[in-house]
């Protein structure tokens, strides 16, 4: 009777056993399932956050890019205008250098005016005088005419003076040039008792 006493405690010490370990297994299932939940709701919270920061970035890169076409087009803008004042400074030069050409012509034939007009003058308040003051006027004007040929001929004389005096230095560069050091330029350096080609 003992033993089955013993075999029935055992049994039922058994199944306490298994029904504790149901119960702590259902627990366990149940804190994994909360776990799982917890980190997936974790998961998905870190996707959003990440997604919101991408949409942020994509904001500010997308502001970014409409500065630097704004910033770019201003540039433009102001690299044309700079272009359109220069254009327009230079047009302005060359108005005022022909209008100073102009003005120095004017200067020129303005002297053979003035003397005869001063010679009229002179003529109408003195009659008496008349034929001198035209033989006057007529010695001025030819003298103011010569003055101002003589000032475009020195002009132009110079004017030619630097040209020759380029295409002499343009010559004797190219001369240089050519003879690489083996004889004289120039007459003048040309050793004393050496032979000078004269035909060029």
């Amino acid at each position: 009777m003992s033993e089955i006493a013993s075999v029935s405690a055992g049994q039922r010490a058994r199944l306490v056993l298994d029904a504790q370990r149901r119960v702590d297994q259902q627990r366990a299932d149940v804190v994994q399932g909360r776990l799982d939940a917890f980190s997936e709701a974790q998961r998905r919270t870190q996707i959003i956050e990440q997604q919101v920061t991408l949409q942020e970035q994509r904001i500010r890169d997308r502001r970014n890019d409409q500065e630097l076409e704004t910033a770019q087009a201003r540039q433009v803008d102001e690299e044309q205008s700079i272009l359109d004042t220069i254009d327009n400074d230079s047009l302005f030069q060359r108005d005022q250098d022909q209008i100073l050409g102009e003005l120095n012509d004017a200067r020129d034939s303005r002297e053979g005016t003035e003397a005869l007009l001063v010679r009229d003058l002179q003529g109408a308040r003195n009659d008496v005088l008349e034929l001198d003051a035209q033989a006057q006027r007529a010695d001025d004007i030819r003298n103011a005419l010569n003055d101002r040929q003589a000032r475009i001929t020195e002009r132009r004389a110079a004017e030619r003076d630097e040209e020759i005096r380029q295409q002499i230095d343009l010559r004797v560069s190219l001369d240089r040039i050519d003879d690489s050091g083996t004889r004289p330029l120039r007459p003048q350096d040309t050793p004393t008792g050496g032979i000078v080609d004269v035909s060029a």
